[in-house]
């Protein structure tokens, strides 16, 4: 049985069977039963934006919630930084434009010592989702995914999570740029949206 702990999750293959999302309050969620565009996303290594402007078929604007400097005094999980040097910790929503519908919510550290400056630049400016912006630059990257996250409705701690009012698959991944983990993106999926 794969859980959300397993380090190998999704590396070679996007079919894990008998595959399960533990929560924190130890409830399993086989991916099997999850919606299969959402199963697809879960695997997806490229811009998730893009997947859900096909499927949906309308344009999705990555709108900014939150953008800010911060220092950490310990490590993060999956991201490689100087202690000296501050992290951009972001908050988008990817949001349909016509429908206004919100279809994930994303945050991220970025180290941005460890991105081409012209990158980090235009991630300040804060104009693009990262996946864009990555693949608009054509920066050479390797994604990937760390962990997997169930969290069934009302079990969400903080006020965003809580307004998609829904269960939220969520998924960790890192970047590596150059062979150094530098972006490490968390999207929080809200399961009702991707029920036929």
């Amino acid at each position: 049985m794969l859980t959300a702990h397993d380090e190998s999750l999704f590396r070679s293959s996007g079919y894990l069977e008998d595959g399960v999302i533990v929560d924190a309050g130890g409830g399993q969620h086989p991916i099997s039963d999850l919606p299969p565009f959402l199963r697809t996303l879960l695997v997806a290594d490229g811009t998730v934006t893009k997947a859900l402007e096909a499927y949906f078929w309308e344009p999705v604007a990555v709108r900014p919630l939150q953008q800010k400097l911060e220092r950490h005094a310990g490590p993060i999980r999956g991201l490689a930084f100087g202690q000296e040097h501050p992290l951009l910790h972001r908050e988008v929503s990817l949001e349909g434009r016509d429908s206004g519908t919100r279809y994930a919510l994303a945050r991220s550290f970025l180290a941005l010592e460890n991105l081409p400056t012209h990158f980090a630049e235009a991630i300040v400016a804060g104009k693009m989702g990262i996946g864009e912006l990555l693949r608009e630059q054509g920066v050479e990257t390797y994604r990937d995914i760390i962990g997997l996250d169930y969290l069934p409705r009302g079990a969400a701690t903080d006020e965003r999570l809580e307004k998609l009012d829904d269960d939220i698959v969520a998924r960790s991944y890192r970047i590596s740029v150059s062979g150094v983990p530098a972006i490490l993106v968390t999207e929080y999926f809200p399961v009702g949206r991707y029920l036929p």
